[in-house]
């Protein structure tokens, strides 16, 4: 009995605190008097009645959290549906096809490669005699980040490599990386060379850093990209061109860079530019822009759109059915 009496304490308490139905709190209240009375049966019975709408209950609760989702669902719809719809508004026609846009990047990439290539000839093909003044005139345009060459200091080592003698046969007539070697040699070596190799010596050390910049393993000059703001862009090709007017072994690069200056005159480059960043921000939806089915495809949205806002007002809000 003691137990019946704490029961019958918990669920009044429960009835004060709303946490129980009143059906149910009839349910218990009967089945407890049942039991008090030694009516077990009863009792049993008015509980399984008890249990019976307590499954009833799990089952509504079950179909109105499935109902309560279904309804978030097509919320989540319509507000990812007024997103799309805004995105696609605020797209525009890119200036430039992604066709064009990646045969403008394959100009840069030929651009970079041939001027590359020219610069290692310059380096290895050309009489370093003729191949330094033009690195030394480069590095002065500070928008081709080439190493800087001290006036005072290579002028010295052009006298010497320009004047008839033994190092100008020796080495004035052979690409840049031999006067690093020569730094390798041994003073016999050089004397049987040059008679004296002090005076090479002499010279060549204050302009080591940038000899060993320059022969360096890498790339020497800046790319040219689509990547860059259109101003240091055409900086940069203005003074790549102009650097390639410098060099001696430049055939293989004069075309590539016409075609890059070319481009960059007409504003097609930049017009890439802008298309590129279109292409890689909005994606398929820059695509239909380019294509003309950018409008459909709003519609499609916006027909979408009203559909599900039309079928979620026709629903009930789930806190209505509670």
């Amino acid at each position: 009995m003691r137990d019946l009496d704490e029961i019958a304490a918990d669920i009044a308490r429960l009835q004060k605190e709303k946490a129980l139905h009143p059906k149910f709190v009839r349910y218990l209240d009967a089945s407890l008097l049942r039991i008090r009375k030694r009516d077990f049966f009863l009792g049993r019975k008015l509980l399984e009645r008890l249990a019976k709408a307590r499954a009833q209950a799990k089952e509504r609760d079950g179909l109105l959290e499935e109902y309560r989702e279904g309804y978030r669902e097509i919320e989540r719809e319509i507000t990812r549906l007024k997103a799309d719809k805004e995105h696609l508004r605020s797209v525009r026609k890119p200036p430039m096809s992604e066709t064009e846009v990646e045969r403008m990047k394959s100009l840069l990439d030929a651009a970079n490669r041939a001027i590359s290539h020219a610069v290692i000839a310059e380096l290895h093909g050309v009489p370093c005699r003729l191949a330094l003044p033009a690195f030394q005139e480069g590095s002065k345009d500070r928008r081709l980040l080439l190493p800087r060459v001290p006036d005072g200091e290579v002028a010295p080592l052009l006298a010497l490599l320009e004047d008839v003698g033994t190092v100008r046969d020796a080495f004035g007539n052979r690409g840049v990386h031999s006067l690093l070697e020569a730094l390798t040699f041994s003073d016999a070596k050089l004397a049987h060379l040059l008679g004296d190799g002090r005076p090479l010596k002499a010279v060549l050390t204050p302009n080591l850093s940038w000899l060993k910049a320059i022969t360096a393993p890498g790339t020497l000059l800046p790319p040219l990209s689509l990547d860059l703001p259109i101003e240091e862009l055409r900086g940069r090709v203005e003074a790549i061109a102009g650097f390639a007017d410098k060099l001696h072994d430049v055939e293989g690069a004069r075309e590539p860079m016409a075609g890059v200056t070319k481009a960059m005159g007409s504003g097609a480059l930049a017009k890439a530019q802008d298309a590129d960043r279109a292409y890689r921000t909005f994606g398929d939806a820059a695509r239909r822009a380019w294509e003309g089915t950018l409008e459909k495809a709003i519609r499609d949205v916006e027909r979408d759109l009203e559909k599900r806002t039309k079928d979620l007002s026709g629903l009930t809000q789930p806190d209505r059915l509670l």
